[in-house]
């Protein structure tokens, strides 16, 4: 076999390996990618986000408390099936909190777990100490998942804009 023949096959199977790698697990350096469905389960206590990521079929899920906010229940709620999506998003950096109201029975349902709350830069800037104004739980402006650090974290509408909340949430191709 002539040298011509065999660095143009050796390039050619790369091209190959390099088609297949990329169309089988897409790059990288898309993490975090962010979430386009969340849903929360009342039966196996976990909330799941959907992930724009790949094939679409990626999802990260973690452990939440499910609970009605108050003590009578409603006979209507048994008619829904779980997992239900999530309505609205709020995260709390005095509880330490985040709190998904649930699209389920009377609206009163919601999901809820522990989640680190923190500004994204070392050095607090002035604006953010100055901040008093605004009640806790404050709204979720983004949510995004990561699979190499297995966190999803939420952007919080609050202060400077920096601030988020973080929590531990297993991903898996579904």
């Amino acid at each position: 076999m002539s040298a011509r023949r065999m660095l143009t096959g050796t390039f050619l199977g790369l091209g190959a390996l390099l088609m297949v790698s990329t169309a089988v697990a897409p790059a990288a350096t898309a993490a975090p990618v962010p979430v386009t469905t969340l849903n929360c389960d009342g039966d196996t206590y976990k909330c799941t986000a959907g992930l724009r990521f790949g094939d679409g079929r990626w999802a990260a899920d973690w452990n939440a408390n499910v609970f009605h906010q108050s003590a009578a229940r409603s006979a209507s709620a048994k008619s829904v099936q779980a997992p239900v999506p999530v309505t609205a998003l709020n995260c709390d950096g005095d509880t330490y909190k985040c709190t998904a109201n649930l699209q389920f029975g009377d609206g009163r349902w919601v999901a809820q777990w522990d989640a680190r709350v923190f500004h994204q830069s070392a050095a607090r800037s002035a604006s953010v100490k100055s901040v008093k104004s605004v009640q806790a739980p404050v709204p979720v402006t983004a949510l995004n998942c990561d699979g190499d650090t297995y966190k999803c974290t939420a952007n919080l509408q609050f202060g400077d804009g920096r601030w988020v909340a973080q929590w531990n949430v297993n991903v898996f191709h579904q």
